[in-house]
């Protein structure tokens, strides 16, 4: 795992580096998605968390999840298209493990349509780390962990 302003950015996911978002293929077109070490720091500490529902098609870029904090509002957006089939009800009842571990607490998981035309729209591995450098060193992004 490479770490850049004190932010961690594994090497094994797929990101979509202007949207705060990883993802990471588990078997055929099952993928998981949750949010990066520099989205939760630029949040701050989450309070809530809101999933859409399992069955719900998503394209690409829509907002598949709700979160809340003391300073910011927003959605999350989904790196690939697909139906969502499974969402993780613990980062609904304790919002602030995404805090804790952004990369261990998915959000949801989604058959993809068409898994490798998107995932071929992410970086990974050591360009997604250098991406993600320049990002957070333009952006002052800083991920301290107490």
């Amino acid at each position: 795992m490479a770490t850049v302003s004190e932010c961690n950015i594994p090497e094994d996911r797929y990101y979509w580096i202007d949207k705060h978002v990883w993802a990471r293929r588990l078997a055929g077109d099952e993928i998981e998605v949750g949010i990066t070490d520099p989205a939760q720091a630029l949040a701050g500490k989450i309070l809530v968390c809101r999933i859409k529902k399992v069955g719900r098609e998503l394209k690409r870029g829509a907002s598949a999840a709700t979160l809340e904090s003391g300073k910011w509002v927003g959605g999350v957006s989904t790196p690939v298209a697909g139906v969502i089939s499974q969402i993780n009800e613990a980062a609904e009842n304790d919002p602030e493990s995404l805090n804790r571990d952004p990369y261990g607490t998915w959000l949801f998981r989604l058959h993809a349509s068409s898994p490798d035309e998107d995932l071929a729209l992410l970086v990974t591995g050591a360009d997604a780390v250098s991406l993600y450098q320049q990002k957070i060193l333009q952006d002052g992004i800083s991920c301290h962990h107490s």
